[in-house]
């Protein structure tokens, strides 16, 4: 067969042929990220009405039975996704009425087989066994799709129809002889595209360029060296400069960011570079030059800072964007980087030559001092002698040559940099992918007007900004007066503070209606807020556990499912876990759930998911647990969430 490459759109694509996933690729991973990302992606272009690409489908045809087969060899996980949101779409809202027949199998995988063919029929049947993940993916999915369709007031039809209409994938057939180990060796060595945001930096040096202005060399060496020293978001920002340089902007002790705006940071690199010695070679580069250098500067006094020890809640192209709306307070730019060379191309060109020069020079000094206030008072990974955590660290210095981290917020015993600690990764968590993070653009917009940062305000405006979301968004069931993100965010003194009750009833708490998991995050937020030193559960961390489990299982093993459904989807009988321990007890009785988290918890200190499951293990009888246990669970949970917002 010849080599044959062809754009079809969903619908065509899933009418083209039958499609197989072969034995030696892994096993289907999308999580919740990923498909929020698919969805939102989709979701943006509906109103423009135009194709949306999302990608290559790498095909090898097999002949099965006088049949023609593709194994899939690229896309596949894309591929699957796609079939379990068509199956979604079908059998939840009477769509896609033309996906009727089962297009997508796996080779000698029985588990995922299962799944899908579950995913197909709609129904996940608890007695067999199946992939867990691919059931993850159809519930994401189902929530994800009503929940991003109420926000941009779109309806299901519109979504389905652009699906399988305007959403296209370039399917490429691979020849018969083709010999795939070498073909996956070329995939793994293809040339790499230039990034959006060294695009974005050419455009941004073109603008700053002025051949009248002598000094224009210099502010091009200047943005340069800025936006070398802040793009890698895993190191300390003060590690990006010469040490000179480094002196004149974070002074001898590294912590304090001495630069009040950008024409104190050109006068600050002004005078850095009259003071070097007279035998130092100026740099002087033209903007292909700048763009083609790695970087400016050896510093051989960085080498024993290791950047893998930390890790970043964002990476640098969606960093430019926060930024970019901060500086511009612009209600139209979104927080996708998707769209991040439009955004910054509409933003030159509505500026006159001036003030387009102007705004580039304020961006690099924002750009600098974002990144500085984020690596001291936003939350990082630390990784350090073969253990991880959240931490919140500030770089300083004794001597002006060597950096060490302290606690932003004083010593450990004080716990105010535990506070903020749990605050800043309690929404990291609630929203797992890197686009789209409200709470960080908050945090960042509050850090950035403030002249001197107070733990005290930072912590309250961090929970306000928690109970805003819970009650005028994620619980307000009056969806028509949702609150706004930009209004949250740049507005904040019209936003209304007499916070509503929650009440027992709100339908906005129950099973695959709860839109995001901040509701059950901040619920642990406030439990642990209540803790003492030595209190079990004081030690609680967040992290990524995004799998919604029923204590008491919807498909019971060994007994008998609870009658009362309203009881079993309550937020009383709810509680976030990993996915690996919902796979593993599922369906699973209270009784044997608490006896497995027990064994952890005496081998491993405190092993259980939430302090929420925690309260339901251990401050009721497993082997009891029913429509009492669970609405008594529910009632005081939802009065812990009253009285801290409302206190």
């Amino acid at each position: 067969m010849s080599h044959q490459v062809q754009t079809f759109n969903i619908k065509e694509l899933f009418n083209s042929g039958k499609y197989r996933i072969p034995i030696y690729q892994r096993n289907y991973a999308w999580g919740r990220s990923e498909i929020l990302q698919l969805i939102q992606d989709i979701v943006d272009y509906i109103p423009e009405k135009t194709n949306y690409y999302i990608g290559t489908l790498v095909v090898y045809p097999q002949k099965i039975n006088e049949e023609t087969v593709y194994d899939a060899i690229d896309g596949q996980q894309r591929l699957t996704t796609l079939s379990i949101m068509l199956s979604v779409l079908k059998n939840k809202f009477k769509e896609v009425e033309w996906f009727d027949k089962q297009i997508l199998n796996f080779e000698s995988r029985p588990l995922s087989q299962n799944a899908m063919s579950f995913a197909k029929a709609g129904y996940f049947d608890g007695h067999k066994e199946y992939h867990s993940t691919i059931k993850e993916a159809y519930d994401s999915i189902e929530i994800e799709l009503e929940t991003k369709l109420a926000e941009s007031g779109l309806s299901i039809n519109q979504f389905a129809l652009f699906l399988e209409n305007y959403v296209t994938i370039l399917r490429v057939e691979v020849p018969h002889d083709t010999d795939l180990n070498h073909y996956f060796e070329i995939m793994n060595n293809r040339g790499e595209q230039l990034e959006k945001h060294e695009v974005v930096k050419s455009m941004l040096l073109d603008t700053l360029y002025d051949e009248k202005d002598e000094g224009n060399e210099q502010l091009q060496e200047l943005f340069h060296i800025i936006w070398d020293a802040v793009q890698n978001m895993e190191r300390y920002v003060q590690f990006g400069f010469e040490p000179a340089l480094r002196k004149s902007l974070f002074g001898i002790d590294w912590s304090t960011l001495l630069i009040k705006d950008s024409e104190t940071l050109i006068e600050a690199f002004l005078d850095f570079n009259d003071q070097k010695d007279a035998g130092d070679e100026h740099f002087k580069m033209n903007i292909a030059e700048i763009l083609d250098h790695n970087q400016v500067f050896s510093n051989e006094e960085n080498i024993f800072e290791i950047s893998e020890r930390f890790t970043s809640p964002i990476n640098f192209q969606n960093f430019l964007l926060h930024i970019l709306k901060i500086q511009t307070e612009n209600s139209n730019v979104s927080l996708d980087d998707k769209k991040l060379i439009d955004f910054f191309k509409q933003t030159i060109r509505s500026k006159t030559k001036e003030k387009a020069k102007q705004f580039v020079l304020d961006f690099m000094f924002n750009l600098l001092r974002g990144k500085w206030l984020m690596d001291s008072y936003v939350i990082k990974r630390q990784f350090v002698a073969d253990k991880e955590g959240w931490s919140l660290l500030k770089l300083k210095s004794n001597d002006g040559k060597k950096g060490y981290y302290v606690n932003t917020f004083g010593k450990d015993e004080n716990w105010d940099n535990e506070y903020i600690v749990m605050l800043l990764s309690m929404f990291h968590v609630s929203t797992p992918t890197m686009i789209y993070k409200h709470w960080l653009n908050a945090a960042l917009f509050h850090l950035m007007n403030t002249e001197e940062v107070d733990f005290e305000d930072y912590q309250l405006y961090l929970e306000k900004i928690a109970k805003q979301l819970i009650c005028f968004r994620f619980l307000n069931t009056e969806k028509e007066s949702n609150l706004e993100y930009n209004q949250l965010i740049y507005h904040a003194e019209e936003v209304n503070e007499d916070y509503p009750m929650i009440n027992y009833d709100n339908p906005l708490l129950n099973y695959k209606r709860i839109e995001n998991n901040l509701v059950f995050n901040f619920l642990d937020y406030v439990l642990w807020n209540e803790l003492d030193v030595g209190d079990e559960g004081v030690d609680f961390e967040f992290t990524f556990r995004s799998s919604v489990e029923h204590y008491f299982p919807q498909n019971p093993i060994g007994g008998r499912p609870l009658e009362d459904k309203e009881a079993l989807h309550s937020f009383g009988n709810l509680c976030l876990i990993s996915h690996q321990k919902n796979s593993k007890l599922n369906h699973h009785l209270p009784s044997a759930k608490k006896n497995y988290y027990s064994k952890l918890n005496s081998k491993t200190g405190l092993a259980y998911d939430t302090i929420k499951q925690y309260i339901m293990m251990n401050e009721y009888d497993a082997d009891t647990w029913d429509e009492m246990s669970i609405e008594d669970h529910h009632k005081k949970m939802v009065d812990k969430l009253n009285d801290f917002i409302q206190n």
